[in-house]
Order: C-alpha cells, then structure tokens, then sequence
C-alpha cells in the first residue's frame, strides 16, 4: 500500500521537480494551489518509483500520476492502493490528454463523467491587460468610468506594509458576500492562509487603491514559465470597474514579473452561474475540460 501524507510547505523541494512542466495548463497542477486547497480538499501525497501520487476527498479519488517512464506500473499502483482501501481507483480533474493516456493503456475499463462545473477558463495575457478589441469594450469602459471617478487609483503590491489593510478589505469582504455559504467559507480560509504565506508560497499579490482605501486585490502565481494560476480576485462589487481594473492590473504586473506569460488561468466556477457569466464575460481562449473518472 502506497503511503500518503498531508502536504506541508516543507514538502515543496520534494514535489515541485514533478511540477511546473511547460505543458501544464490546469492550476491544481501547480505546488502552491495545491498546498492552500489541500486540507480543504483533506489531500494527501506520495512520491513512489519515480512518481508523485495525490489522493483527494473521502471517497478517497486520485489526481492522474505526476512524473516520467512507465505509467501503466503507476496507475497499478494506484490501482492496487484503491483495492486495498475497498474502492474502485477513482480519478478527479482528469483532463482529455490524460483521458486518452489511459484508455490507450486500459480499454473500456473505466467510465467518463463530464465535469463541466471543474472546467477551468483560460485567457490570453494579453487581452486581459489591454482589453483590446470589440468584445471587451464594455471592460474598458468599466476601467475608464473607475478611473475617471479615482484619478489618484494605485494598483500597489502586497507587502508587510499594507498586509493588514487587505486582510481588513477581505474581512469586510466576507461580511458583505459569504453568509453561510460553506463554500466561500472555505475559500475565505484558503485567502487568508495564501495572504500570509505569500513569500514561502512564492506568491505575487496586489491592491486595487484610490483615496487612502482598498477597492480589491488579487494574488497569483505560475503554473509554469507560461501560464499563470490566479487564485484569488476580490473586489468592491458595489464600486463600478473594480473587477475588471483588478483583473487588467494584476494581468499587468504578472506580465511585467514574468515576460514569458501567455496565457492566464483564472480557475473553474463550481456551478455557480454568476460567476459563469462572469468568467464569460471576458472571453475564455479556451475552456479545460476535465472528467471524473472511475473503474467499472
């Protein structure tokens, strides 16, 4: 039987070597989004025979195996290791090039469930730091309307100095929007742990700020040389353009940190169809779609 761990920030040297390929698109494969979800997400890892393996949830799914060389040996180790456990292997966020990997290797011996609601929203870097063309006129012009209103406007990074006034921002933030959403609940503690393990994480984060006060943030990083994660994007939904300034902003100061970047990540929107619309609004390249994936 495989053994599994919770991931700790002393685990990254063991697990970032598995990571940050230049194919990588989706944010769950990267160290720092994994770290901040996983003990909502109760994850766990393992590094066996040259591969890095992650089990996820109760019912105890698997991410697809991270590393190089034989992969059928690795998925029969996780195969072995759900037997063990009395489950059927069961994979979450499989995506269409690890679907075709392991029907390739195991025909017909598992079924695919669509997760529309897990899909990730891809954006070119670019447009999102111009908003240039037709589409995203309306952004531009929720920018221009922010900007005209907030003449002094700042987007700033998050440092020591004005930690604590995001973190107030954020509070007031969840007061105003959570309720008793588990959900958002749980979002807000993965904001609050990434806002203060931003240096160990390597995390980029930065404010939206005008008049002395804060009207949004977002904090980021990279999945790899090209594609940016962003992980957390709040701001005053009563203040128009806050959105799209924050997204136009910190696109901006991801490009600047990182020349390479391409495209932008801006995560899945669980379902909730306010936030697919949002997500929409600003015109996805491309939609990653993954699969729950189980043995028959």
């Amino acid at each position: 039987m495989l053994e599994f761990k919770p991931i700790t920030l002393e685990d990254r040297p063991l697990m970032e070597p598995f990571l940050n390929r230049e194919y990588f698109r989706a944010c769950f494969q990267c160290f720092p989004t994994m770290y901040l979800w996983g003990h909502i997400y109760h994850s766990r890892f393992c590094v066996a025979e040259g591969w890095l393996f992650i089990k996820s949830g109760e019912q105890q799914s698997y991410g697809f195996p991270y590393g190089e060389g034989d992969l059928g040996r690795a998925i029969a180790l996780l195969r072995e290791d759900a037997h063990q456990n009395g489950k059927k292997l069961r994979f979450f966020g499989l995506l269409p090039e690890q679907r075709t990997q392991l029907e390739a290797l195991f025909p017909g011996e598992f079924t695919y469930t669509p997760d529309r609601n897990g899909a990730e929203y891809l954006y070119e870097a670019e447009k999102l730091a111009t908003y240039a063309g037709k589409k995203l006129h309306a952004k531009r012009n929720f920018c221009n309307r922010f900007e005209s209103a907030h003449p002094d406007w700042q987007f700033v990074p998050i440092t020591g100095e004005n930690l604590e006034a995001v973190r107030q921002f954020h509070s007031e933030w969840v007061r105003e929007n959570e309720g008793m959403d588990n959900g958002l609940h749980q979002e807000g503690c993965v904001v609050r742990s990434a806002l203060r393990q931003m240096q160990e994480l390597g995390l980029t984060g930065g404010a939206l700020t005008a008049g002395g006060r804060i009207y949004g943030f977002s904090v980021g990083c990279m999945i790899n040389g090209t594609v940016s994660d962003i992980n957390i994007e709040k701001a005053s939904a009563e203040e128009p353009g806050a959105y799209p300034m924050v997204c136009r902003e910190m696109t901006r100061m991801m490009k600047e940190k990182y020349p390479r970047l391409t495209f932008v990540n801006r995560e899945e929107d669980t379902g909730d169809e306010g936030l697919r619309r949002s997500k929409e609004s600003y015109y996805p390249v491309a939609l990653l779609e993954k699969y729950v994936t189980e043995e028959r």
